[in-house]
């Protein structure tokens, strides 16, 4: 039977690698078409928003020319049987030295407008990468370099392709189904209506009405739900007789959200970079530290999928909803943030990190930190156990009692704040505090 199942999945794989170097080939033609309208582009049609269309060309030759090579050189490797050697990739802490430096220069380049779009868009597209290349660079090493560069390559690949497209068709579609299985609780809309959505106080009504929690679970249905999906599609490609062990089915779930966070970071950063590089560099550094929540959301399924063979379906499943907590819980302090920045963008104003004073955006920001910083130490835990070959469940025993409990305080010292800062009591605090410091 064993031996049938490797037969199996050596067919399944060559399949995928005929699959990826046709993708591959149809990545560099696009890529280089990008390449000729990056270049001309400027030079003989002129355009109101000019540097946009630069951001936009050069993540197409970032997908066509370096995602292109991959899957093509990789895919070959594959078909003709070639040995792929282990993937070993510089020190974490040099990307976060290279990331520190791309950031000063874009500052530089785009602030003082230093031929911004020629010069902009490369150190761009390093920023939205660099971050996400350091998790996996730390990771791997942790977990002793457990994939070859063929299994990364191709996941990374999958990544910032397949996942990209799947979780686009879903997000399109399944916010629409949501709505029609919701529409016999069609008051929510009208308690929705009460808040005044965009008006005046709509945010402080918000967080101190039992609709957040509406709100969130509408946060989890845009995206997590879709797109913690469509990261994992990549992994059972590989078929288990690839996978032999949960440090090879860890990494190439690390390497497939890799591919999807950097795409996704060049989305968000790009609408910061159209109004000041200084907006930019914020919102790039604070996503660089964030960059782990992709690449070990989509680890942490493809480690239930390994687990799943021996513990049935309901470790996929636990895992699942684990990642899909997780992202949401990112994106309900992220997506208030770019709403109330963008606010300012829409005005005429440009976007910017002063909405409704500093108080409430270095809550949000500290919020976010801090949830940053219990995805990276959850990252540090997982790699401890499987490189111990601990076999241990995803929840609750990957993350002890404590450290839950440590860990929900740290963040109740952030969003506590925030909802006094929101709420009408913020002038009586205020006035309290300034007569304590007199």
């Amino acid at each position: 039977m064993g031996i049938e199942e490797n037969k199996m999945d050596t067919k399944s794989s060559k399949l995928w690698a005929y699959i990826a170097v046709i993708i591959g080939g149809l990545l560099l033609l696009a890529g280089s078409a990008a390449v000729i309208g990056y270049l001309g582009l400027p030079n003989f049609i002129p355009l109101d928003d000019l540097l946009g269309y630069q951001l936009g060309d050069i993540a197409a030759v970032y997908l066509g020319l370096f995602c292109g090579s991959l899957a093509v050189i990789h895919g070959i490797g594959s078909i003709s049987g070639s040995k792929s050697n282990s993937l070993k990739m510089p020190a974490f802490y040099i990307f976060w030295i290279a990331l520190a430096l791309v950031l000063g220069l874009g500052n530089l380049v785009i602030n003082f407008k230093i031929a911004t779009v020629f010069l902009f868009p490369p150190l761009f597209v390093l920023g939205a990468a660099l971050s996400v290349f350091a998790v996996l660079a730390w990771a791997f090493h942790k977990m002793g370099w457990p994939i070859t560069w063929r299994q990364a390559s191709l996941a990374f690949v999958c990544g910032s392709t397949l996942a990209i497209l799947v979780a686009i068709l879903l997000e399109t579609t399944i916010p629409y189904i949501a709505y029609l299985l919701l529409a016999p609780f069609q008051y929510l809309a009208q308690g929705f209506a009460d808040l005044g959505w965009g008006a005046p106080g709509f945010i402080e009504k918000l967080f101190t009405s039992p609709l957040i929690l509406v709100f969130l679970v509408f946060t989890a249905i845009e995206a997590p739900i879709p797109e913690e999906f469509a990261k994992a599609l990549g992994v059972p490609m590989f078929g288990r007789g690839r996978i032999k062990n949960e440090r090879q089915a860890f990494a190439i779930g690390l390497a497939s959200g890799a591919g999807f966070a950097i795409l996704e970071n060049m989305l968000y950063e790009g609408l910061y970079a159209n109004s000041n590089g200084w907006a930019w560099g914020g919102i790039t550094l604070l996503r660089a530290i964030g960059s782990v929540l992709h690449p070990i959301s989509a680890g942490i399924i493809a480690l239930g999928w390994f687990r799943m063979k021996e513990g049935g379906v309901g470790k996929l499943f636990k895992a699942y909803l684990l990642s899909v907590g997780l992202h949401t819980l990112w994106n309900g302090g992220f997506e208030p943030l770019v709403y109330l920045t963008g606010l300012d963008y829409f005005a005429g104003e440009g976007s910017s990190l002063s909405i409704y004073g500093e108080t409430l955006n270095v809550l949000l920001i500290g919020y976010l930190i801090l949830l940053s910083a219990g995805l990276w130490w959850l990252l540090r835990r997982i790699a401890n156990q499987i490189s111990e070959r601990s076999t241990l469940d995803l929840t609750p025993a990957t993350v002890s009692k404590k450290a839950i409990a440590v860990w929900a305080v740290a963040c109740s010292l952030a969003i506590i704040p925030i909802g006094a800062t929101l709420s009408p009591a913020w002038d009586s605090i205020r006035n309290l505090l300034r007569g304590v410091i007199k």
